[in-house]
C-alpha cells in the first residue's frame, strides 16, 4: 500500500527544469551536517512531461545491538517521496514518524519552487468526500460504509515502535471512504481517504508511474472539487 497527502499550490504552473535544478542543489549528499537531509538527485522522474518526482532523505541515528551484546550508534537514513502533479498539487508521503518529518518535507516543497509560502495539506470532511466521490468521473463509488477487518483491539507488552509502523496508522483510523480508480489502461485501483487527509492507495509494490497516474486522478477528479474553504484558509497557501 501507498499512502499520501495532496498539498494544494498557489499556482498551477511549475518549472520542471528549475526543480530539478533546485534538487541537485538542495541534495542531502552535499550536505556538510552531522545528520544529513535533503533531496535525493538520482531519484529525480519526469512523467507525462508536467510531472516530477523526488525523494527527500533524512538521516537518523539509531542504537543496535551487536552480536557481542554491545550497543552500536548507526545512521540510517529514511527516503519520501514529493510528487508534483503538474496540476496546482503536489503529494507527499502520508506514513511518515512524526509532525517534525511532514513540517521539514512541506518546508522542501516551499523551497523547491523558491517560495516563502507555507502550504497547508487537505484534509476530507465525511460528507464532502463522499459527495464529491459520487460526481467524479474517474473515481466511482464502491463501499459508503467500508468495513476494514481489523481486530477489534491490538495488545503487547512491548513492541517498540509500534505507532510509528503503517499498520498501526491503519488500525487507529476507519477511512471516510472507499472508491475505485478506472484508469485508461483499464486497470482498477481501490483507494481509501481518511480524515486528517491521507489517500492510500491499496495494493502492494505499485509501480511508480501507476502511482503518480492515481494521485493526478484523485487531483483532477475529488481534491479540486471540494469546498477550498474547508481546508484551506487562503487558496494555495498562506503567507508566512
Amino acid at each position: 500500500m501507498a499512502s499520501y497527502k495532496i498539498l494544494p499550490l498557489r499556482n498551477e504552473g511549475i518549472d520542471l527544469e528549475k526543480i530539478e535544478n533546485r534538487v541537485e542543489n538542495m541534495s542531502a549528499l552535499e550536505s556538510s551536517a552531522d545528520l544529513r537531509s535533503g533531496t535525493l538527485p538520482r531519484s529525480f522522474q519526469t512523467f507525462q512531461g508536467e510531472i516530477c518526482y523526488v525523494e527527500y532523505a533524512q538521516e537518523e541515528e539509531t542504537e543496535v545491538t551487536t552480536l557481542d551484546g554491545d550497543d552500536e550508534k548507526i545512521k540510517v537514513a529514511d527516503m519520501y517521496p514529493i510528487i508534483f502533479l503538474g496540476n496546482g498539487y503536489v503529494a507527499y508521503d502520508a506514513n511518515l514518524p512524526n509532525q517534525d518529518v511532514e513540517n521539514a518535507i512541506v518546508r522542501m516543497v516551499s523551497n523547491l519552487l523558491d517560495t516563502d509560502i507555507h502550504y497547508e495539506a487537505v484534509t476530507f470532511d465525511e460528507n464532502g468526500i463522499k459527495d464529491v466521490v459520487d460526481q467524479a468521473n474517474t473515481v466511482r463509488e464502491a463501499d459508503f460504509k467500508p468495513s476494514s477487518q481489523k481486530p477489534n483491539s491490538v495488545s503487547a507488552r512491548y513492541l517498540p515502535g509500534l505507532q510509528e509502523t503503517e499498520i498501526w496508522q491503519q488500525y487507529e483510523a476507519e477511512p471516510l471512504e472507499k472508491a475505485k480508480v478506472d484508469l485508461p489502461d483499464q486497470s482498477t485501483y481501490n483507494i481509501s481517504f481518511y480524515e486528517k487527509g491521507k489517500i492510500t492507495i491499496h495494493g502492494r509494490q505499485i509501480p511508480k508511474d501507476v502511482q503518480v497516474d492515481i494521485l493526478r486522478y484523485i487531483a483532477d477528479e475529488v481534491v479540486a472539487n471540494l469546498d477550498i474553504d474547508s481546508f484551506q484558509k487562503k487558496l494555495g497557501g498562506e503567507f508566512q
